[in-house]
């Protein structure tokens, strides 16, 4: 359907906070629907991981901005928040299509944008610099895929933007309707899926008019996917990075136009109809053998010659789907060959490579999932499911009551304190205690993350018998509750690790403290004895009572909504504290649930989480 006329409002800024909010809807939403992005993915490989590779991306990318935003200084603007995005999803881009869209970051990151005032137009200019650059960067872009969409994205943009300044301008008049000028005005309305001449708009409202053009622009030209590449439509689906970029396009629209995408997410089945999926037909050359990705710091003569090696090597039959994109220095390398060893030595020689990954693809290709929609044929006989391997989760607790809280949710604890964390032997050992050939770490301490992630990379590559390891980066104890509650060991590993990372991601953390000295903090000088109240990462407010300060930092964090608080009782909390606060949590947000553990923490009187 084409966007529906916006009404006049008044524009709210649009910074740096704005973008990270939108964001983190996209992120979640992206979240939701991987799976079935997931299912789609039959091209370049089918290797069902387009949305698990971008959503992965998408996260880098966020956590770049987190990062940015909280660096000490001036806060920065919305280029600069645009530039650490697109920084952020090159350095953790995933597979092909999470390289491609950190290229469209990256040219969304290059148009003109001037503080508060970004409006349609600007939207329109950073779409069209996207389409632009990651078609460059692409050695042989197929029509149908990712970047066929994101053009459409960017024309749908720019007629919505031309017929807004057409209007804004005062260039039409009643007389160019009976005139040649006014049928072209006509064309341009109807691009820009116009019916009628809209009420004058402020800045933001040209900008949600625009977003809700390119996500219709996007959303048409997916469904032309199908028909436009021969082994979408031999499989009978959309392209898979297409869908994705819809996702996010979607979101975009969605937020500018004041509607909380998650929700309005929440229930929706992003392909229409009952598609169904299938394994794609044979192609006529076997596909290559190995995925092979990279950062290589170089100067942009020395890419543009490794570019035109690696492109002279796949037109010679080495491999495809040569994607090089990044700048000022850095740059990412993703093409899929036989000789690994060959883009590896072209690259070293072209600069200082890191962050190498070489996947070997045959293995993780897998048949498809079906979307609802077939039932087997008369007579067919449904072949037994393959048996799961063993999976654990090693979540670390620091206190008792959490340990036994998550031994309860079917965690193997490997216990902590403040003054000792886990070390890296520690994972290892906790890791080979289980003896399965799945583990998840949940670190649940920000310090940590690191040193879990690290282990997992090393017992990926080098575990003997084979074993898979990944790390969740939840940086406090009740995200990892948050992850452990969504755990399903009968899911793929990867989707399970994605569904635990978004959870432990999408969970809100503070905490109550106790000063021991007096000291400066961010909300000001404390004294020994008061209390300090934690929002994420920063001391946001001073009390002289537990109570008072948990229900401040609670008021603080649901003021940006939330559904469900879980609050954590450490050894140090004042005696009927946590009764106090859920039950004035419960008269001030009656439709938030609460749940209250007792921890046994030392250090944090309460820690608190908000979903």
């Amino acid at each position: 359907m084409p966007p529906t006329v916006p009404a006049p409002a008044e524009a709210a800024p649009v910074d740096a906070g704005a973008l990270r909010r939108w964001a983190g809807a996209a992120l979640a939403v992206l979240g939701r629907h991987r799976e079935e992005i997931d299912a789609l993915n039959v091209f370049p490989i089918a290797d069902s991981d387009t949305g698990t590779n971008m959503y992965l991306t998408f996260e880098a990318a966020c956590r770049a901005l987190d990062d940015r935003l909280a660096a000490p200084g001036p806060g920065p603007s919305v280029p600069e928040a645009l530039q650490a995005l697109a920084h952020g999803a090159l350095l953790g881009a995933r597979g092909n299509s999470g390289v491609i869209l950190s290229q469209l970051l990256r040219g969304a990151a290059t148009a003109r944008y001037t503080g508060s005032a970004v409006d349609g137009a600007a939207l329109a200019a950073g779409l069209a610099a996207a389409a632009e650059l990651a078609y460059d960067a692409v050695a042989r872009p197929a029509t149908g895929t990712i970047l066929t969409v994101a053009t459409a994205a960017a024309e749908s943009a720019s007629a919505a933007a031309a017929a807004i300044g057409e209007l804004a301008a005062g260039r039409r008049g009643a007389a160019a309707a009976a005139t040649g000028g006014g049928s072209r005005d006509a064309s341009a309305r109807a691009a820009a899926g116009m019916h009628e001449r809209p009420a004058p708009l402020t800045a933001n409202d040209s900008l949600a008019y625009v977003a809700q053009a390119a996500a219709a622009g996007a959303r048409e030209a997916l469904g032309h996917t199908t028909e436009q590449l021969d082994v979408l439509r031999r499989a009978g689906v959309v392209d898979a990075g297409g869908l994705g970029l819809v996702v996010i396009l979607e979101t975009l629209a969605a937020y500018t136009g004041g509607v909380d995408p998650r929700g309005a997410y929440r229930q929706r089945r992003l392909v229409a109809g009952g598609a169904r999926v299938v394994e794609a037909a044979p192609s006529s050359r076997p596909e290559p053998e190995f995925e092979v990705i990279y950062l290589v710091e170089a100067s942009e003569n020395a890419v543009a010659e490794l570019r035109r090696d690696l492109d002279e090597f796949c037109e010679r039959g080495g491999g495809d789907s040569l994607v090089v994109v990044g700048g000022e220095g850095l740059w990412r390398v993703h093409v899929h060959v036989d000789d690994a060893g060959y883009p590896i030595e072209a690259g070293i020689g072209a600069g200082r490579l890191r962050d190498i990954t070489v996947t070997h693809l045959p293995s993780h290709t897998a048949p498809h999932a079906e979307l609802p929609a077939t039932a087997a044929g008369a007579g067919a006989t449904a072949a037994a499911p393959a048996p799961r391997p063993t999976r654990v989760v090693v979540a670390v607790a620091y206190g008792e009551g959490i340990a036994a809280l998550l031994a309860e949710a079917g965690a193997h604890v490997l216990r902590a304190t403040v003054e000792r964390p886990p070390s890296a032997a520690d994972f290892e050992r906790a890791v080979a205690a289980t003896r399965a050939a799945e583990v998840v770490l949940l670190p649940n301490d920000a310090e940590t993350i690191v040193v879990a992630a690290a282990v997992a990379e090393r017992l990926s590559a080098a575990g003997s018998p084979p074993i898979r390891v990944a790390s969740v980066p939840a940086k406090v104890t009740v995200q990892g509750i948050a992850a452990l509650a969504v755990h399903e060991p009968n899911r793929r590993f990867d989707a399970d690790v994605v569904a635990m990372t978004a959870a432990a991601g999408a969970t809100r953390y503070g905490a109550i403290e106790v000063a021991v000295t007096e000291a400066w903090t961010m909300a000001g000088v404390c004294r020994p004895g008061q209390v300090l109240g934690h929002v994420e990462n920063d001391v946001a407010l001073i009390e002289d009572d537990q109570a008072a300060a948990a229900v401040a930092v609670l008021e603080r964090m649901l003021s940006a909504g939330g559904e469900m608080v879980t609050l954590v009782v450490g050894d140090d909390a004042r005696p009927g504290m946590s009764e106090s606060v859920a039950d004035r949590l419960r008269e001030r947000h009656p439709v938030v649930d609460v749940v209250v553990y007792e921890g046994g923490q030392t250090g944090y009187p309460l820690l608190i989480g908000v979903e």
